[in-house]
C-alpha cells in the first residue's frame, strides 16, 4: 500500500495546501479518507476521481468534506456513481446534499461494522469528537494501515493501532495546548500510542497553521524517534 497527502492541514489550511484527504493506493484498488478543502484538485491530478473504488468519511466537519461537494459536478458530468462511507450524523448539511444527489451512493458506516473496497478490508473503529466520528483500520495482503481521523483519548485506541504497520494519526496539540475536552490528540500521546502498540511507522497529520510544527515534531520523537509529519503531495510506502 501507498499512502498520499493530498491536505494535512485542519481546522483551516496553510497556503498551498488543504484540509485532510489522503489517497490509499493497494495492490488491486484505490480508496480516499476524508476529502476536506483543497484536496479534490491534488487527487485528480494523481487519479480521476470517479474510479476510486470509494471515498470513506471518518466525519463530516468541513474541513474533512467539502470537496465532496465540488465533487459532485464532475461526477453528473460524466453520468457515474461513486460509493461513499460515513458514520450518520443527521446534522450535516454536507452529508444531506451527498445524500440526496444522484452521483453518490452513500453507505452508513458505525463502529463494529466492516467494509470490503478495492481489495481493502476496512473496520470502524470509534472516534472520540463532538460530531459523530469513526476510525479506519485497513488491512490488506497481511499489511495494515490505521486512520484515526479526528479523536482524543479513548478505550479502543490501544487495539485499535495495535501491530500496525503504519499510522496516520491526528496530532494537532502541544502538550500546552492539549487538555482531556479538546477534540483532538496531542502529538506525544499519538507518538506514546505507537510506541506502546508497536507500531512501525508513525505519520503525524491535522495540523493548525497556528501551532508550531516543529515543536510537535519534538515532543513527538522523544516518545517515537522515527515519527515522520505530513507533508502536502508527499507519499509514503505503508509497509
Amino acid at each position: 500500500m501507498r499512502l498520499c497527502v493530498l491536505g494535512m492541514n485542519g481546522p483551516f489550511p496553510e497556503p498551498g495546501c488543504g484540509t485532510s484527504g489522503y489517497l490509499l493506493t493497494g495492490d488491486t484498488g484505490r480508496v480516499v479518507f476524508d476529502l476536506g478543502s483543497g484536496t479534490l484538485a491534488r487527487l485528480t491530478g494523481l487519479t480521476p476521481p470517479e474510479i476510486l473504488d470509494g471515498i470513506f468519511f471518518s466525519h463530516w466537519h468541513y474541513d474533512h468534506c467539502s470537496d465532496a461537494l465540488p465533487l459532485l459536478y464532475r461526477l453528473q458530468a460524466l453520468g457515474v456513481r461513486l460509493p461513499v462511507w460515513g458514520p450518520v450524523d443527521e446534522g450535516s448539511a454536507v452529508r444531506a446534499v451527498l445524500k440526496k444527489d444522484p452521483g453518490i451512493e452513500l453507505h452508513d458506516v458505525a463502529p463494529g461494522d466492516t467494509v470490503c473496497a478495492g481489495g481493502f478490508e476496512i473496520s470502524v473503529y470509534p472516534a472520540v469528537h463532538p460530531v459523530p466520528s469513526v476510525m479506519y483500520r485497513v488491512r490488506e495482503n497481511g499489511k495494515v494501515f490505521c486512520y484515526t481521523g479526528d479523536t482524543n483519548q479513548q478505550d479502543a485506541l490501544p487495539g485499535f493501532v495495535k501491530d500496525a504497520d503504519f499510522l496516520l494519526a491526528d496530532g494537532l496539540f502541544t502538550d500546552e495546548t492539549w487538555s482531556a475536552g479538546k477534540p483532538h490528540l496531542s502529538a506525544r500521546m499519538c507518538a506514546e500510542l505507537a510506541r506502546d502498540g508497536q507500531v512501525r511507522k508513525l505519520l503525524l497529520t491535522h495540523f493548525n497553521p497556528l501551532i508550531d510544527r516543529a515543536e510537535l515534531l519534538r515532543q513527538a520523537r522523544e516518545a517515537y524517534p522515527t515519527v515522520m509529519l505530513a507533508e502536502c503531495g508527499a507519499q509514503y510506502e505503508v509497509g
